[in-house]
Protein backbone atom coordinates (compact mmCIF):
# COMPACT_ATOMS: atom_id res chain seq x y z
CA UNK A 1 0.00 0.00 0.00
CA UNK A 2 1.70 3.36 -1.11
CA UNK A 3 0.69 7.17 -0.38
CA UNK A 4 2.70 9.65 -2.20
CA UNK A 5 4.90 7.50 -3.79
CA UNK A 6 6.03 5.91 -0.11
CA UNK A 7 5.34 2.39 1.00
CA UNK A 8 2.56 2.75 4.01
CA UNK A 9 1.74 -1.15 4.16
CA UNK A 10 1.29 -4.48 2.84
CA UNK A 11 -1.88 -6.63 2.21
CA UNK A 12 -1.35 -10.22 2.34
CA UNK A 13 -3.69 -13.27 1.03
CA UNK A 14 -3.54 -17.19 1.78
CA UNK A 15 -4.62 -20.49 2.32
CA UNK A 16 -6.80 -19.93 -1.47
CA UNK A 17 -5.92 -23.79 -3.37
CA UNK A 18 -7.76 -22.76 -6.12
CA UNK A 19 -5.02 -19.59 -6.80
CA UNK A 20 -6.02 -16.42 -7.23
CA UNK A 21 -7.73 -14.06 -10.57
CA UNK A 22 -8.38 -11.19 -11.76
CA UNK A 23 -10.99 -10.26 -9.97
CA UNK A 24 -9.26 -11.18 -7.05
CA UNK A 25 -6.24 -8.99 -7.88
CA UNK A 26 -8.99 -6.11 -8.95
CA UNK A 27 -10.46 -6.65 -5.35
CA UNK A 28 -7.30 -6.28 -3.57
CA UNK A 29 -6.09 -3.69 -5.21
CA UNK A 30 -9.64 -1.32 -4.42
CA UNK A 31 -9.23 -2.69 -0.78
CA UNK A 32 -5.94 -1.17 -1.31
CA UNK A 33 -7.00 1.96 -2.20
CA UNK A 34 -9.29 2.34 0.30
CA UNK A 35 -7.26 1.78 3.59
CA UNK A 36 -4.62 3.92 1.85
CA UNK A 37 -7.40 6.37 1.41
CA UNK A 38 -9.10 5.98 5.42
CA UNK A 39 -5.50 6.03 7.04
CA UNK A 40 -3.96 9.63 4.95
CA UNK A 41 -7.68 10.86 6.15
CA UNK A 42 -7.17 9.97 9.48
CA UNK A 43 -3.51 11.31 9.53
CA UNK A 44 -5.10 14.54 8.05
CA UNK A 45 -7.95 15.23 10.79
CA UNK A 46 -5.17 13.77 13.54
CA UNK A 47 -2.84 16.91 12.27
CA UNK A 48 -5.60 19.53 11.81
CA UNK A 49 -7.21 18.39 15.57
CA UNK A 50 -3.56 18.82 16.79
CA UNK A 51 -2.90 22.21 14.91
CA UNK A 52 -6.45 23.74 15.82
CA UNK A 53 -5.30 23.06 19.45
CA UNK A 54 -2.06 24.93 19.33
CA UNK A 55 -3.89 27.48 17.93
CA UNK A 56 -6.64 27.56 20.18
CA UNK A 57 -4.20 27.40 23.18
CA UNK A 58 -1.99 30.18 21.88
CA UNK A 59 -4.86 32.52 21.61
CA UNK A 60 -6.38 31.63 24.59
CA UNK A 61 -3.04 32.47 26.45
CA UNK A 62 -2.55 35.36 24.72
CA UNK A 63 -1.54 38.06 26.64
CA UNK A 64 -3.67 40.82 24.47
CA UNK A 65 -7.55 40.63 23.61
CA UNK A 66 -8.66 38.95 20.11
CA UNK A 67 -11.77 39.57 18.79
CA UNK A 68 -13.27 38.22 15.15
CA UNK A 69 -16.48 39.67 14.29
CA UNK A 70 -18.70 40.24 11.69
CA UNK A 71 -19.73 42.24 8.59
CA UNK A 72 -22.19 44.09 10.94
CA UNK A 73 -19.86 43.78 13.65
CA UNK A 74 -21.00 41.52 16.20
CA UNK A 75 -18.59 39.24 18.30
CA UNK A 76 -18.60 35.86 16.98
CA UNK A 77 -15.57 34.65 18.84
CA UNK A 78 -13.35 36.17 22.20
CA UNK A 79 -10.70 35.13 23.82
CA UNK A 80 -10.02 34.89 27.82
CA UNK A 81 -8.41 38.15 27.42
CA UNK A 82 -10.59 39.87 25.78
CA UNK A 83 -13.64 38.89 28.60
CA UNK A 84 -11.28 39.81 31.72
CA UNK A 85 -10.68 43.36 29.53
CA UNK A 86 -14.49 43.85 28.90
CA UNK A 87 -15.46 42.33 32.63
CA UNK A 88 -17.66 39.93 30.89
CA UNK A 89 -17.72 36.05 30.58
CA UNK A 90 -16.81 34.06 27.76
CA UNK A 91 -20.53 34.03 27.11
CA UNK A 92 -21.19 37.22 27.83
CA UNK A 93 -18.65 38.30 24.93
CA UNK A 94 -20.38 36.60 22.53
CA UNK A 95 -23.22 38.89 22.60
CA UNK A 96 -21.76 41.84 22.30
CA UNK A 97 -21.10 43.80 19.58
CA UNK A 98 -19.32 47.25 18.71
CA UNK A 99 -21.94 49.45 19.78
CA UNK A 100 -21.98 47.94 23.02
CA UNK A 101 -18.25 48.02 23.31
CA UNK A 102 -17.42 51.86 22.30
CA UNK A 103 -17.57 54.99 23.79
CA UNK A 104 -21.05 56.65 22.40
CA UNK A 105 -18.69 60.04 21.43
CA UNK A 106 -16.22 57.55 19.77
CA UNK A 107 -18.80 54.82 17.93
CA UNK A 108 -19.03 56.95 15.13
CA UNK A 109 -15.79 56.82 14.05
CA UNK A 110 -15.23 53.22 15.14
CA UNK A 111 -17.88 51.84 12.75
CA UNK A 112 -16.87 53.99 10.34
CA UNK A 113 -13.31 51.60 10.18
CA UNK A 114 -15.32 49.00 10.61
CA UNK A 115 -17.53 49.32 7.28
CA UNK A 116 -14.65 50.59 5.37
CA UNK A 117 -12.37 47.92 6.12
CA UNK A 118 -15.25 44.85 5.76
CA UNK A 119 -16.23 47.00 2.55
CA UNK A 120 -12.11 46.94 1.09
CA UNK A 121 -11.76 50.33 1.42
CA UNK A 122 -8.92 52.05 3.03
CA UNK A 123 -9.23 52.13 6.74
CA UNK A 124 -6.47 53.10 9.70
CA UNK A 125 -5.15 49.63 10.99
CA UNK A 126 -4.61 51.38 14.56
CA UNK A 127 -5.84 53.87 16.62
CA UNK A 128 -7.27 54.37 20.13
CA UNK A 129 -10.57 54.95 21.47
CA UNK A 130 -12.18 54.65 24.63
CA UNK A 131 -13.91 51.16 25.80
CA UNK A 132 -16.91 50.62 28.12
CA UNK A 133 -16.39 47.89 30.63
CA UNK A 134 -19.48 46.03 32.15
CA UNK A 135 -19.24 48.00 35.14
CA UNK A 136 -19.18 51.30 33.20
CA UNK A 137 -15.70 52.22 33.36
CA UNK A 138 -13.74 53.54 30.77
CA UNK A 139 -10.49 52.74 29.58
CA UNK A 140 -8.22 53.66 26.60
CA UNK A 141 -8.08 50.98 24.17
CA UNK A 142 -5.61 51.13 21.38
CA UNK A 143 -6.95 48.39 18.34
CA UNK A 144 -5.12 46.49 15.49
CA UNK A 145 -7.73 45.38 12.93
CA UNK A 146 -7.24 43.54 9.62
CA UNK A 147 -9.70 41.75 7.46
CA UNK A 148 -11.11 38.37 7.79
CA UNK A 149 -11.85 36.56 4.70
CA UNK A 150 -13.56 33.03 4.04
CA UNK A 151 -12.09 32.40 0.19
CA UNK A 152 -11.78 36.06 -1.52
CA UNK A 153 -14.67 37.07 0.50
CA UNK A 154 -14.92 39.29 3.52
CA UNK A 155 -17.07 38.09 6.28
CA UNK A 156 -15.34 40.63 9.10
CA UNK A 157 -12.56 41.56 10.96
CA UNK A 158 -9.99 40.61 13.48
CA UNK A 159 -9.22 42.86 15.92
CA UNK A 160 -6.18 42.69 18.57
CA UNK A 161 -6.92 45.06 21.40
CA UNK A 162 -4.06 46.86 24.39
CA UNK A 163 -5.28 48.35 27.34
CA UNK A 164 -3.23 51.98 27.02
CA UNK A 165 -5.11 53.84 29.71
CA UNK A 166 -1.81 54.10 31.81
CA UNK A 167 -0.28 54.91 28.73
CA UNK A 168 -2.78 57.44 27.97
CA UNK A 169 -2.83 58.98 31.77
CA UNK A 170 0.83 59.28 31.66
CA UNK A 171 0.82 61.38 28.48
CA UNK A 172 -2.48 63.49 29.99
CA UNK A 173 0.10 64.33 33.20
CA UNK A 174 2.96 65.01 30.99
CA UNK A 175 0.80 67.73 28.66
CA UNK A 176 -0.45 69.03 31.86
CA UNK A 177 2.85 69.73 33.69
CA UNK A 178 3.86 71.18 30.08
CA UNK A 179 0.99 73.26 29.93
CA UNK A 180 1.95 74.77 33.20
CA UNK A 181 5.23 74.90 32.61
CA UNK A 182 4.75 76.75 29.36
CA UNK A 183 2.61 79.46 31.20
CA UNK A 184 4.87 79.79 34.13
CA UNK A 185 7.51 80.61 31.48
CA UNK A 186 4.91 83.00 29.54
CA UNK A 187 4.39 85.13 33.25
CA UNK A 188 8.30 85.21 33.54
CA UNK A 189 9.07 86.29 30.15
CA UNK A 190 6.32 88.75 30.50
CA UNK A 191 7.15 90.27 33.79
CA UNK A 192 10.94 90.66 33.01
CA UNK A 193 9.81 92.54 30.15
CA UNK A 194 7.74 94.88 32.12
CA UNK A 195 10.78 95.54 34.77
CA UNK A 196 12.60 96.51 31.89
CA UNK A 197 9.66 98.71 30.76
CA UNK A 198 9.96 100.39 34.15
CA UNK A 199 13.82 100.87 34.16
CA UNK A 200 13.70 102.23 30.38
CA UNK A 201 10.98 104.89 31.59
CA UNK A 202 12.97 105.80 34.35
CA UNK A 203 15.71 106.36 32.03
CA UNK A 204 13.27 108.44 29.98
CA UNK A 205 12.22 110.04 33.27
CA UNK A 206 15.62 111.14 34.05
CA UNK A 207 17.18 112.18 30.63
CA UNK A 208 14.35 114.79 30.75
CA UNK A 209 15.97 116.92 33.11
CA UNK A 210 19.67 116.31 31.36
CA UNK A 211 20.99 119.39 30.24
CA UNK A 212 24.15 117.97 29.37
CA UNK A 213 24.33 116.38 25.60
CA UNK A 214 27.12 113.75 26.53
CA UNK A 215 25.04 112.72 30.08
CA UNK A 216 22.24 112.76 27.85
CA UNK A 217 23.03 110.51 24.93
CA UNK A 218 25.10 108.08 27.71
CA UNK A 219 21.69 107.83 29.46
CA UNK A 220 19.59 107.26 25.88
CA UNK A 221 21.72 104.58 24.61
CA UNK A 222 21.33 102.48 28.15
CA UNK A 223 17.91 102.80 27.44
CA UNK A 224 18.04 101.50 23.99
CA UNK A 225 19.90 98.48 25.73
CA UNK A 226 17.61 98.00 28.30
CA UNK A 227 14.87 97.80 25.13
CA UNK A 228 16.51 95.72 23.29
CA UNK A 229 17.01 92.71 25.66
CA UNK A 230 13.11 93.60 27.06
CA UNK A 231 12.08 92.78 23.09
CA UNK A 232 13.56 89.46 23.08
CA UNK A 233 11.88 88.86 26.65
CA UNK A 234 8.77 90.59 24.50
CA UNK A 235 8.67 87.94 21.53
CA UNK A 236 9.28 84.82 23.78
CA UNK A 237 5.97 85.96 25.42
CA UNK A 238 4.67 86.24 22.72
CA UNK A 239 5.70 83.33 20.43
CA UNK A 240 4.42 79.55 20.68
CA UNK A 241 7.99 78.54 21.07
CA UNK A 242 9.11 79.65 24.27
CA UNK A 243 12.50 78.62 24.31
CA UNK A 244 13.53 80.30 20.86
CA UNK A 245 13.31 83.62 18.97
CA UNK A 246 12.15 84.26 15.10
CA UNK A 247 15.65 86.27 15.16
CA UNK A 248 14.38 87.73 12.04
CA UNK A 249 11.44 89.43 13.46
CA UNK A 250 13.43 90.16 16.28
CA UNK A 251 15.82 91.80 14.34
CA UNK A 252 13.06 93.57 11.81
CA UNK A 253 11.49 95.14 15.71
CA UNK A 254 14.80 96.51 17.12
CA UNK A 255 15.75 98.16 14.34
CA UNK A 256 12.63 99.65 13.42
CA UNK A 257 12.57 100.68 17.15
CA UNK A 258 16.28 102.42 16.83
CA UNK A 259 15.07 104.35 13.66
CA UNK A 260 12.53 105.91 16.01
CA UNK A 261 14.02 106.72 19.15
CA UNK A 262 16.84 108.60 16.76
CA UNK A 263 14.00 110.07 14.61
CA UNK A 264 15.74 108.88 11.54
CA UNK A 265 13.58 109.10 8.28
CA UNK A 266 13.30 106.09 6.70
CA UNK A 267 13.32 107.41 3.39
CA UNK A 268 16.68 108.73 3.78
CA UNK A 269 18.57 106.16 5.75
CA UNK A 270 17.15 102.66 4.52
CA UNK A 271 17.69 99.66 6.54
CA UNK A 272 17.63 95.77 5.23
CA UNK A 273 17.21 92.56 6.72
CA UNK A 274 18.31 89.39 5.22
CA UNK A 275 17.70 86.66 8.14
CA UNK A 276 15.26 83.58 7.05
CA UNK A 277 14.45 81.08 9.51
CA UNK A 278 16.90 81.50 11.90
CA UNK A 279 15.40 80.96 15.85
CA UNK A 280 18.02 81.06 18.14
CA UNK A 281 17.81 80.72 22.29
CA UNK A 282 18.04 83.36 24.54
CA UNK A 283 21.47 82.57 25.75
CA UNK A 284 22.49 83.15 21.93
CA UNK A 285 19.57 85.85 20.90
CA UNK A 286 19.89 88.52 23.79
CA UNK A 287 23.81 89.21 23.15
CA UNK A 288 23.03 89.30 19.51
CA UNK A 289 20.27 92.02 20.04
CA UNK A 290 22.96 94.10 22.23
CA UNK A 291 25.54 93.42 19.10
CA UNK A 292 22.90 95.30 16.67
CA UNK A 293 21.64 97.38 19.07
CA UNK A 294 25.51 98.88 19.43
CA UNK A 295 26.14 99.00 16.12
CA UNK A 296 23.09 99.95 14.73
CA UNK A 297 22.84 103.31 16.66
CA UNK A 298 26.85 103.80 15.79
CA UNK A 299 25.87 104.10 12.34
CA UNK A 300 22.57 105.86 12.88
CA UNK A 301 24.80 108.65 15.00
CA UNK A 302 27.72 108.62 12.47
CA UNK A 303 27.65 107.66 9.78
CA UNK A 304 25.73 109.61 7.36
CA UNK A 305 26.48 113.44 8.23
CA UNK A 306 24.55 116.03 7.23
CA UNK A 307 21.34 113.88 6.53
CA UNK A 308 23.31 112.02 4.00
CA UNK A 309 21.37 109.21 2.34
CA UNK A 310 22.57 105.55 2.98
CA UNK A 311 21.79 102.14 4.02
CA UNK A 312 22.23 99.74 7.32
CA UNK A 313 21.85 96.30 6.48
CA UNK A 314 21.37 92.75 8.62
CA UNK A 315 22.37 89.68 7.79
CA UNK A 316 23.16 86.40 9.16
CA UNK A 317 23.88 82.54 7.35
CA UNK A 318 25.41 79.83 8.29
CA UNK A 319 28.97 79.43 7.90
CA UNK A 320 28.90 75.91 9.16
CA UNK A 321 27.20 73.16 11.44
CA UNK A 322 28.85 74.97 14.51
CA UNK A 323 29.00 78.26 13.50
CA UNK A 324 27.16 81.03 12.11
CA UNK A 325 27.74 84.84 10.80
CA UNK A 326 26.35 87.60 11.88
CA UNK A 327 27.01 91.14 9.63
CA UNK A 328 25.75 94.34 10.56
CA UNK A 329 27.07 97.08 7.60
CA UNK A 330 26.42 100.58 6.59
CA UNK A 331 27.59 102.42 3.53
CA UNK A 332 28.37 105.42 5.15
CA UNK A 333 31.54 107.50 5.72
CA UNK A 334 33.26 104.53 7.41
CA UNK A 335 35.18 104.47 10.80
CA UNK A 336 38.55 106.35 10.90
CA UNK A 337 41.26 104.65 9.77
CA UNK A 338 43.17 105.74 12.80
CA UNK A 339 40.41 103.79 15.31
CA UNK A 340 41.07 100.92 16.52
CA UNK A 341 37.41 99.35 16.97
CA UNK A 342 38.95 96.32 19.81
CA UNK A 343 40.77 99.22 21.88
CA UNK A 344 38.54 102.47 21.48
CA UNK A 345 37.35 104.17 24.56
CA UNK A 346 33.94 103.99 23.36
CA UNK A 347 31.93 101.82 25.67
CA UNK A 348 29.63 100.80 22.51
CA UNK A 349 32.64 99.07 20.79
CA UNK A 350 33.68 98.24 24.00
CA UNK A 351 30.70 96.32 24.41
CA UNK A 352 30.18 94.26 21.48
CA UNK A 353 34.13 92.75 21.66
CA UNK A 354 32.88 91.66 24.86
CA UNK A 355 29.81 90.00 23.63
CA UNK A 356 31.04 88.64 20.71
CA UNK A 357 34.31 87.19 22.08
CA UNK A 358 33.25 86.35 25.92
CA UNK A 359 29.51 85.26 25.73
CA UNK A 360 28.99 83.97 22.15
CA UNK A 361 32.97 82.42 21.73
CA UNK A 362 33.13 83.59 18.60
CA UNK A 363 35.23 86.69 17.04
CA UNK A 364 34.58 89.68 15.13
CA UNK A 365 36.23 91.40 12.09
CA UNK A 366 35.82 94.69 10.78
CA UNK A 367 35.74 95.30 7.01
CA UNK A 368 36.22 99.16 5.74
CA UNK A 369 35.97 98.48 2.14
CA UNK A 370 32.73 100.24 1.45
CA UNK A 371 32.04 102.25 4.39
CA UNK A 372 31.99 99.60 8.10
CA UNK A 373 30.81 96.03 7.86
CA UNK A 374 31.73 94.02 11.03
CA UNK A 375 31.35 90.25 10.46
CA UNK A 376 30.57 88.11 13.86
CA UNK A 377 31.32 84.59 13.66
CA UNK A 378 28.98 82.61 16.97
CA UNK A 379 29.25 79.14 18.16
CA UNK A 380 25.61 77.74 18.12
CA UNK A 381 24.78 75.52 21.24
CA UNK A 382 23.66 71.99 21.43
CA UNK A 383 20.01 73.24 20.43
CA UNK A 384 20.72 75.40 17.85
CA UNK A 385 22.97 73.09 16.05
CA UNK A 386 20.17 70.03 16.08
CA UNK A 387 17.64 72.80 14.79
CA UNK A 388 18.32 75.69 14.10
CA UNK A 389 16.01 76.53 11.37
CA UNK A 390 12.40 75.59 10.86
Amino acid sequence: MKHEGKTIGMIGLGNKESGYDAADKEAVENLSVAIVEALSNKRAQEALKESEERYRDLVEKAGIAILIDDEEGNIKYANKKAAELYGCSLKEMKKQSIKSLVHPDDFKMVIKFHKSRVQGKRAPSSYVFRGIKKDGSIRYLELDATQNKKGESIIGTRTYIRDVTARRKAEEQIKASLREKDVLLQEVHHRVKNNMQIISSLFNLQSGRIKDKQAFEIFKSSQNRVRSMALIHERLYQSKDLARVDFAEYSQSLTTRLFSSYGINTNVIKFYINIKDVFLDINTAIPCGLIINELVSNSLKHAFPADKNGEIKIAMHPLNKDEMELIVSDNGVGLPREVDFRKTESLGLHLVNLLAEDQLHGDIKLDRTKGTSFHINLRLSNEEKTNPYC
